[in-house]
């Protein structure tokens, strides 16, 4: 197998793990990740939200996974499609996810950018409706 595909099937499983648990699986992810890794998302600017900060090494990432399942209820996390090329590998779903503190619910499709060097996560994209994002936290 190589190694393009085998970080397409750690990514697919991952993912798929992710939706079953309802975001209570974030080690997978992790054990993905280098130590140094860069976890950015498309919502911008950073004063915003704390989503919008870039986050820097694998503690960062465990904390950005962990409090979206402290905030949010994650109701479904499907995978529609993971496509690999060389080092990257992207992911192509949707998520739904309700406020544990308001009860608003927003859902949207998500694409997430993966880039690898020597078997290990150095960079995750995340992209989803910033809009709906924005709506359900109140911003707009």
């Amino acid at each position: 197998m190589s190694r393009t595909q085998a970080n397409a099937d750690r990514v697919r499983h991952a993912y798929a793990q992710w939706h079953e648990t309802r975001g209570g699986s974030p080690e997978l992810f992790l054990e993905m990740m280098a130590q140094d890794v860069r976890m950015n998302t498309v919502l911008d600017p950073p004063e915003l939200h704390p989503l919008a900060h870039e986050r820097v090494g694998i503690e960062n990432a465990r904390d950005y996974l962990v409090s979206l399942v402290l905030n949010l209820e994650m109701i479904e996390f499907p995978t529609e499609e993971v496509v690999a090329q060389g080092d990257t590998v992207v992911w192509i779903g949707s998520c739904r996810w309700r406020d544990r503190k308001t009860g608003a619910e927003t859902g949207t499709a998500k694409v997430d950018i993966w880039r690898f060097e020597d078997g290990k996560a150095v960079s995750v994209m995340e992209m989803f409706d910033t809009l709906g994002f924005a709506r359900l936290n109140g911003l707009i």
